[in-house]
């Protein structure tokens, strides 16, 4: 073991992320002041992601936060690791007065954490919350001072701050080992967007992955087999992002996209008539944590195809969404899609958005009582 390695045994985590990133770097960031070139208007919320993903979950934070009145400030943390969050998420807010979008480093939002100026804030909300981003990012931040909402996506974190405190908030009610529920607040709006009458040749849609756990896309490629079995053939599945391999056989029923920006990606979303979940039945973790494709489905009232084993955590029913009861039943559920009527479609799509609303308001009220409410 050499003289470097024995050094990152010894010390603590955050003393090397320190001395790499504060001191090595430029040593006179620690001495920067905030207070000269960064103002904080009044009655405003600071949404903070440190990722260099999950950044699709802000725009709803940002609209729950404007319906309650709030000046919102976002920012994203510089990364060296290629991610998706870039500006265009927020383009649907270009007018707005009340939104300002910043660029830091890692070093600077640490260091307005740790500045005066950070308590003119109503609140902080952190999109992203962690083991690793307590110890990554907040380095000599008192969090129980700062007293953030953190924002969890998973329900493993094991962090004295997640513990204990009455900030934390989930995109699901989730259920824990170690903590009481979490507040549910539901990142469901993207953008505007007009909705759609069923098309006639049904459209499907759904997100590639090489994480089968996450998304399985053999299940698509076996429902489809049985279809093309029996002689249906006039639906399009359009697939979204880089993953697996598509199998050419394939190539006159879907449409493959590969990466897009969010902006196209969203297009394509609202242009489709059902939302593929893809989640495996064997993917037990989802029955208590989100899954984008939940958000997405309600976010553009788009019905979900899923698993029965997930709807509980979801919030999703036989009313407003396509529900089948084993992986093997997948291909009678897009059957149903396919042989739809427009009014059936419809009705469907209504008790979709009802449940989006009942969903909105609970968000937007649960997010307003942690706002409120002080750290205990």
């Amino acid at each position: 073991m050499n003289i470097k390695n024995i050094i990152r045994y010894i010390l603590p985590y955050g003393i090397l992320v320190f001395k790499n990133k504060y001191l090595t770097i430029n040593i006179f960031n620690n001495i920067r002041k905030f207070n000269k070139k960064y103002k904080i208007r009044d009655n405003s919320v600071l949404l903070i992601e440190f990722q260099p993903f999950h950044g699709e979950t802000l725009p709803g934070l940002i609209r729950y936060l404007l319906d309650l009145d709030y000046n919102v400030d976002i920012i994203l943390c510089k990364n060296k690791k290629k991610g998706r969050n870039s500006l265009e998420l927020f383009s649907c807010f270009n007018e707005n007065i009340k939104l300002n979008i910043y660029i830091f480093s890692a070093i600077d939002i640490n260091l307005l954490l740790r500045s005066p100026i950070v308590y003119k804030y109503k609140n902080i909300i952190i999109n992203t919350f962690t083991d690793e981003i307590e110890k990554k990012y907040l380095y000599k931040v008192d969090i129980y001072k700062l007293k953030p909402i953190c924002l969890i996506h998973n329900p493993n974190l094991k962090n004295n701050y997640f513990i204990k405190s009455n900030k934390i908030i989930s995109l699901v009610n989730m259920d824990y080992i170690n903590r009481k529920s979490s507040y549910i607040v539901s990142s469901i709006f993207y953008c505007n967007f007009q909705k759609k009458v069923k098309s006639n040749k049904t459209i499907f849609i759904t997100l590639n992955s090489n994480d089968l756990y996450r998304r399985n896309l053999n299940l698509l490629f076996k429902a489809c087999d049985k279809l093309f079995e029996i002689g249906i053939t006039y639906f399009t599945v359009k697939i979204i992002g880089n993953g697996i391999t598509i199998p050419e056989k394939y190539n006159n029923n879907f449409q493959i996209y590969g990466f897009l920006d969010f902006e196209k990606m969203y297009k394509e979303i609202i242009d489709s008539d059902f939302l593929l979940a893809l989640l495996d039945q064997a993917s037990i973790g989802y029955t208590n944590k989100a899954s984008g494709s939940y958000l997405l489905s309600y976010g553009f009232l788009k019905p979900i195809v899923l698993h029965n084993k997930f709807s509980d955590i979801s919030g999703f029913n036989e009313k407003n969404s396509i529900l089948y009861n084993n992986n093997d039943n997948l291909a009678n559920a897009m059957i149903n899609c396919i042989n739809m009527s427009s009014d059936e479609y419809s009705s469907l799509m209504s008790e979709l958005e009802i449940s989006k609303n009942k969903l909105y308001s609970l968000s937007l009220n649960n997010l307003k009582k942690v706002i409120d409410s002080d750290l205990e």
